[in-house]
């Protein structure tokens, strides 16, 4: 496990320099670290659906409550602590709280019935992603502490990244998925972090959880996701699997408002009769 310990990142901070100045106008990185620490902290909610999944394999549920799961809490602890650091007139709690209760009966949406191999691919999907994402960032940060932070995020996530990947590469082995579902699966996975994770999250980031205004213009999250988009081009080598990834990310003309639960197809009956083994908390 590569992850950095960082949990006393407030009390240890020096006094602002110019790169903590500047990031704290840097209004790219508050909506992208912020989001990223409210989805991070929701992790109890793909946890207990991980282990219901996985509930034929006690090694596999073993590694996610013990390796997985405590790393991205430790993500959503290290994000959370930055950002109220850095930005304390932003209201991280309340505006999570609202996040939270949108996310959450959307958040396992459509897993009812998703064999284990294909969760293994959606997993490998989203941790390839996110560590691309925290490398990109990290190395388009100003604070050096901050980089660090992030560098140390993308490692965690591209060892979670192999994990799932053998784990599909085992569960699949006779190819029963196939190629062309593999291919939606990977497309959908990428669509669906731009369209409901990321933007659900970032519509709880505006003036109305802010005391006295954010010190950097607003954006619109379509402006949001460009700036990101061009961000990845320019610190990601892009493959033909990169491309793949993020081309959602450069497409802004099929973005849609946020969804919620009335604009989804509601869960099957046995879904939400599932009761989770541990409980996602609001801190």
């Amino acid at each position: 496990m590569t992850h950095c310990k960082n949990d006393n990142l407030q009390s240890c901070r020096q006094p602002s320099s110019t790169q903590q100045v500047m990031t704290r106008h840097n209004g790219l990185i508050f909506y992208a670290l912020t989001a990223a620490s409210f989805l991070e902290t929701a992790i109890p909610l793909h946890a207990n659906a991980l282990l219901n999944v996985f509930s034929t394999d006690p090694e596999l549920q073993r590694w996610i409550e013990q390796n997985w799961w405590p790393v991205k809490c430790a993500h959503a602890r290290e994000t959370r602590t930055y950002v109220e650091a850095t930005w304390p007139e932003f209201d991280w709690c309340a505006a999570y709280g609202e996040f939270y209760e949108a996310y959450r009966p959307l958040a396992c949406l459509d897993r009812d019935g998703r064999s284990p191999a294909r969760e293994a691919l959606v997993r490998s999907v989203a941790a390839a992603q996110t560590a691309a994402f925290y490398r990109c960032l990290g190395t388009a940060a100003d604070d050096a502490d901050l980089r660090r932070l992030l560098y140390c995020m993308s490692a965690d996530e591209s060892a979670h990244f192999a994990c799932f990947r053998r784990l599909f590469a085992r569960l699949d082995r006779g190819g029963h998925l196939g190629l062309l579902a593999t291919y939606r699966t990977i497309v959908t996975c990428a669509s669906r972090a731009r369209d409901v994770d990321v933007q659900l999250a970032f519509s709880r980031l505006g003036s109305p959880h802010w005391y006295g205004g954010a010190p950097f213009p607003e954006l619109d999250y379509r402006d949001f996701v460009l700036r990101m988009g061009d961000v990845v081009r320019r610190h990601l080598p892009l493959g033909a699997a990169q491309r793949l990834l993020f081309r959602p990310w450069w497409q802004t003309r099929r973005l849609h408002p946020p969804a919620t639960p009335a604009m989804r197809p509601a869960p099957r009956a046995r879904a939400l009769a599932a009761q989770p083994r541990h409980a996602a908390v609001l801190p």
